[in-house]
Formats: C-alpha cells, structure tokens, sequence
C-alpha cells in the first residue's frame, strides 16, 4: 500500500526536467535581461537581442554576471526587387559572440524566418555586428545570443 503511494507521487521524468530545468531557466533570464530595459528605458526596437546561457546538464557552461551587450550593428540591406512588392519579414538567428565581442560567422544558426530572401542580409549584419562581451566572474567569456532583426519598409 504504502509503496503504491511512494509511486504516485514520484515524478515522470518530462515533469522533473520541466519544473526543475525549464522553469528555472526562464526566470533567470527573465531577471537578468528585463530589469536593465526598464532601467534603462530602451523600448524594444527592430533588433531584439536575447541570451541563453543555459544548457543541459553536466555541460560546463555558466551564467555569465553581465550578458553580451549589443555596441553597433550595421543595417541589414533589403533585398533587391523585395522591397518594390512591399514584403516585410523577421528573421531570428543564434550565434557565439567570442571574448572579444565580435560573432563568430561559422556558428550563426537560422531559427525562423518569414521569407528565405532576408536570410543572407541579416546573416552579413549579425556577422558585422559588435558586442560588449560576456563577463563571469569577471573575467570574459564567450555567450550565445539569440538575435531577431525585423526587415520593416
């Protein structure tokens, strides 16, 4: 009876990875990243940047004290004959920004995007873009981003 009862109450492993792995990683990210916009008073523009530091367990990987900042990023240029049919698209991309704040071009990964044509534009931009680096304890370190740049007219 009693262990009948013991095994109700343990947890399916899809329920001990979402409460202690999902749920926590949503809210440092929520901390570390929506306190400084407000503070700041930046609104949230074209480019929107988002770090994930977090990843699966045993993977050396730490949360960095101060995330990856975006300093400059050239605008990405509108396709060639896209812009006269009045298509406007988003692409989201992830990407390493290395220790000296710059990306490394080999690791952007496309997540999403409306329209395959913007994809090289915002590729070369992200590319180009500069960062001020990640610091763990303060020494820095290399940290994912995960960019979405907005192709408006």
């Amino acid at each position: 009876m009693y262990d009948d009862l013991a095994r109700t109450q343990r947890p399916s492993p899809l329920e001990w990875f979402v409460v202690n792995m999902i749920i926590p990683s949503v809210l440092v990210t929520y901390a570390l990243q929506y306190p400084a916009e407000r503070e700041t008073g930046l609104q949230p523009g074209p480019r929107e940047v988002i770090v994930c530091m977090l990843g699966p367990p045993g993977y050396p990987n730490p949360v960095p004290d101060v995330f990856p900042l975006l300093v400059r990023m050239p605008p990405p240029e509108y396709p060639n004959g896209v812009r006269e049919t009045g298509v406007e698209g988003r692409v989201v991309l992830k990407a390493l920004v290395e220790k000296h704040g710059r990306v490394r071009r080999s690791s952007i990964v496309v997540l999403r995007t409306t329209d395959s044509r913007f994809v090289a534009p915002a590729r070369d931009a992200l590319g180009a873009a500069v960062f001020r680096p990640a610091r763990f304890e303060g020494a820095r370190i290399a940290a994912w981003v995960t960019m979405a740049i907005d192709f408006q007219q």
